[in-house]
Parts: structure tokens; sequence; C-alpha cells
């Protein structure tokens, strides 16, 4: 949802992994490195299927799939040969550059001409950079959980092969992403001014994003933080900014905020995990405190 105009966004200052799409509607590179001799080799990915069809971070995934040689040499015929298949989680049905996904597998046995193999795996999208890229997974500016995502198989995924056809590598299916809806619910400041930086603030990061709200302030009473969110944990904050009366022996400040984590499963009954955090400034503490909490949005069992 917008943003209103006290609400401030910040980046956290860790390093952010710079992906550039390689190639939209149709997967991509997932390596930037000098591609290897033309072979006669052709893979082809089919019958690519994944369940269960809605699914949060924790759940387990099964993907399955079919690898054909279309051409007319023997993949993997030599001792020491193999090639990696890979699964991502995208909004679109992309492979980033350098992308690592959030499954890879070995494949060595050899896949003469004109033949096939089927494989079948599990795992979770909560592994590999996946939630790097998708701490907060909105395809919309009103992104309400789930949403439709996409999960992806790439055959060859690092380019070991010099294949006739690099196009048929990509399946892709799509999924409902179950994130984590996290609201924040003001509980009242007992001092400050609509206009002075003086008063109750809310710090909320999922460790990639910092959101800030700032009150007294004449912003909505409850906002949606993270509309869609993958990671299992938030860090809160509660600060109280320049509270003068603390100077005072029996002086002070106090302000609360309610954190509230909402996750819906189509099927399932909504599972809410909910955070009160109180802060107080008083002579002890001076006049600026900050009380923090690391809250999980999200129980891993639902």
């Amino acid at each position: 949802m917008p943003f209103s105009h006290r609400r401030s966004l910040l980046f956290v200052t860790a390093p952010l992994l710079l992906l550039l799409c390689a190639c939209h509607g149709g997967g991509g590179s997932t390596d930037d490195s000098d591609p290897p001799p033309l072979s006669n080799i052709d893979l082809a990915v089919t019958n690519f299927t994944v369940s269960p069809a809605a699914a949060d971070p924790e759940d387990v995934l099964t993907v399955s799939l079919t690898i054909q040689n279309l051409g007319t040499e023997t993949a993997n015929l030599d001792q020491g040969e193999e090639f990696l298949i890979g699964f991502n989680l995208s909004r679109d049905g992309t492979f980033e550059l350098n992308e690592q996904g959030f499954l890879q597998k070995k494949i060595d046995v050899p896949i003469p001409p004109g033949e096939s193999l089927d494989f079948s795996y599990t795992g979770s999208y909560s592994h590999g950079d996946t939630l790097f890229n998708y701490a907060d997974f909105c395809t919309t500016d009103l992104c309400v959980p789930p949403e439709t995502g996409v999960i992806g198989v790439k055959a060859d995924f690092v380019n070991d092969i010099g294949e006739v056809d690099e196009g048929n590598n990509f399946q892709f299916m799509p999924i409902e992403v179950v994130g984590t809806r996290v609201g924040a619910l003001f509980g009242g400041c007992d001092f400050g001014t609509l206009e002075g930086p003086e008063g109750c603030d809310l710090q909320i990061s999922d460790g990639f994003r910092r959101i800030v709200l700032h009150r007294p302030s004449l912003d909505p009473a409850t906002e949606v933080m993270f509309p869609n969110e993958l990671q299992r944990f938030v860090s809160v904050s509660v600060i109280i900014r320049d509270c003068l009366a603390a100077q005072s022996p029996n002086g002070s400040c106090a302000g609360s905020w309610t954190i509230v984590g909402t996750t819906q499963k189509p099927g399932f009954l909504t599972s809410t995990k909910t955070l009160y955090l109180r802060c107080e400034a008083n002579y002890t503490t001076g006049i600026t405190k900050t009380c923090s909490e690391y809250f999980e949005i999200r129980d891993p069992t639902y």
C-alpha cells in the first residue's frame, strides 16, 4: 500500500547482490563465463510439475521433470562429465544472471540421443538466494498474499554444455506464494507534537529494508509494513525520542506498538502472531530510550 508522508523507507547497509536479467519470458543464463565448445547435445525439459500449488517458504515442494536429449550426441558420455539442473522462484518466469535459485542437483548419468530420464526432488524455496531476492514478494503495489509467482527449472544450469538449442532448457509452473502480511498498530504516545522530532517512533526491518514510522502524526493508526513478507523474522524497535520529562526524577514518557503477522494459506485457517512492544524513557534511562525485539511473524509448523 502507498507510503504516507511521514513514513520513510531506509535500506540497510549490508552488501546487496546486483542481479541483471538475462532474458524475459523464457528464462535466461545463470552464468556469465565464456561459453563451452558447441556440441551436438540438445537437452530439453518436459513434464515439469510442482506440488503443492500454494506454499510458504517453510513448506516442502516436490518438483518433477523429464530431461530429453533431442540431439545426436550423448550427454555425460565420459566419466566425470556432468551438468546441473536448478530451480528458482521468480515473479515473471525468469532466471537472473548468476542466480543460485533454491535447489541445484547434479546429473552425471549418460543420456543418449533420443532418450530421456525422469527426475523428482524435494526442497523449499527458502534456500539459496531466493529470500534475498524476494524478501517481500509483491507483484503489485497493493499486493495481498498469496500472490501468484513462478517456479522455474533450467537444465544445464551453469551452461557446462554447448547445446544445439539452449532455448528449450526451461520450464515454468505457477505457484501461489504464501508470505506473511505484517501490520503495525499504534498503541499511544503520551508526549510529543505533530511537527516536532520528539515522540514514539517505530522501526521494523526484515534484514533488507528498514521502515520507520513516527508518532504523534496524522498518519493512520494501523499501517501495513510488509504486505507479503517471506522472511520468518523481523526486528522491531520502539524508540522514545527527546522526552524532556525524563530529566526530572519522577518524569517519564512512554509509547507502544503492536505488530501483527497474518498468514493465510488457501484452504487453511488464518495463522496470526502478535507482538506488543512498549517502551518508556525515565530519569534513569535518559531522554531517549530504545526497546527492541526479534519477532517471529510466521509459525514454521503452519
